[in-house]
């Protein structure tokens, strides 16, 4: 791999995350196959989250591991990527913020305002996912991962510059370590109880194992780990795991109970498709699925609206349109207005706003005395 280059394959990739968690996201609400393996594939589309995590980890240590960004320039384009979407997100889904105006007393009227003012303060520093009572009001459902993703963007300056020092052999121990502290949560809620909140789903700090093993794969990529086999083997474990989805899916909790198999299949993934060869690589680095990755971030996050929508509109919607009461038919007229949308999204939000934000800081630095500065992969914070 070369460092300046895209890996055309992983772009594909991201939009195959987006993907099947769009099909969960229909599924559980208008089932989409009553055959029992495909149900059961479905109803664990949330591994998919999975996916994004470790795919962000992996391609953030690819991007900033040569030490050419200083921590400000890695901090603005993180923030250019995700934030102008993010926002519009928001926007957009504010008729469901779920915070009801009762006016019969002045303490109702506080306790409204306090909602109100801290869901946006939250939702504003990206630090909602910590507060798991949020989930189920405004955007909070589809932009959590937003604020684990932040948490994790946050976190990578003080890990990567200790990771780029160590050995072949301490990343396997540190990618290991961090593939048991992912497997405990879902361990637990097996033997145990299970918790109904989420906590280990959506809670950031459980999920910051997965983006070190994504990380991790990179690095030991960069010290020459190689992957030595053909594409046979890359199907053989993508058809053996979405069988063991098909025959386990139910029995395993929090959709993180499938983790220590999960894990080491996504990492693989990543891993064997970073090279850009091989049928699978082909096919995800084509010019179609390319594009859709571009267009992932987007696709990912107007899904809320879509499901918000769909949600309230869903029995009008029939009355108007009878075929749609199908639910695939539904699931393929949802995916194609989906990705208009994201397209539209993409062109005309996210990429010139990216493009303004990075002019903007550009601008700024000619008009500054040049510094010395701090490079992201040479030291912390």
């Amino acid at each position: 791999m070369k460092d300046e280059k895209e890996i055309l394959s992983l772009t594909g990739l991201r939009f195959v995350a987006a993907f099947y968690v769009f099909l969960f996201h229909i599924h559980i609400r208008w089932p989409i196959s009553s055959h029992s393996l495909a149900k059961n594939v479905l109803d664990q589309g949330a591994i998919g989250m999975s996916l994004f995590f470790m795919l962000s980890g992996f391609v953030l240590a690819y991007r900033y591991a040569d030490g050419r960004s200083t921590l400000k320039d890695y901090l603005i384009n993180r923030f250019a990527r995700i934030y102008p979407i993010y926002v519009v997100a928001a926007l957009v889904t504010l008729p469901w913020i779920g915070i009801n105006f009762v006016n019969t007393s002045l303490a109702d009227t506080l306790k409204w305002i306090g909602q109100l003012a801290l869901l946006v303060f939250s939702n504003i520093f990206l630090i909602q996912a910590w507060f798991l009572q949020y989930f189920s009001h405004w955007n909070d459902g589809g932009s959590w991962s937003i604020s684990v993703e932040a948490f994790c963007y946050v976190l990578l300056p003080f890990f990567l510059p200790s990771l780029l020092q160590a050995s072949m052999k301490r990343l396997f121990v540190i990618a290991a370590v961090c593939w048991l502290l992912a497997v405990l949560p879902g361990l637990s809620a097996a033997l145990f109880s299970s918790p109904s909140n989420g906590v280990f789903y959506s809670m950031p700090i459980f999920r910051l194992p997965e983006f070190l093993i994504g990380t991790c794969t990179y690095l030991a990529i960069r010290l020459g780990f190689k992957y030595r086999f053909g594409a046979v083997l890359q199907l053989a474990v993508l058809v053996t795991f979405f069988l063991y989805l098909g025959i386990a899916g139910p029995e395993m909790p929090l959709y993180v109970g499938h983790n220590w198999i999960a894990l080491p299949v996504i990492a693989f993934m990543i891993f064997s498709l970073s090279n850009d060869r091989g049928l699978v690589a082909s096919i995800l680095a084509s010019r179609f699925f390319v594009w859709l990755g571009k267009i992932s971030y987007c696709f990912y996050s107007f899904q809320a609206l879509i499901i918000l929508l769909l949600i309230s509109y869903h029995d009008k919607l029939i009355q108007v349109a009878p075929a749609l009461s199908n639910n695939k038919l539904l699931a393929i007229a949802t995916l194609a207005v989906l990705v208009v949308l994201s397209a539209s999204g993409y062109y005309l939000i996210e990429e010139p706003a990216r493009r303004w934000i990075r002019r903007y800081r550009k601008e700024r630095a000619i008009r500054k005395v040049n510094l010395p500065a701090t490079s992201l992969a040479s030291s912390t914070p």
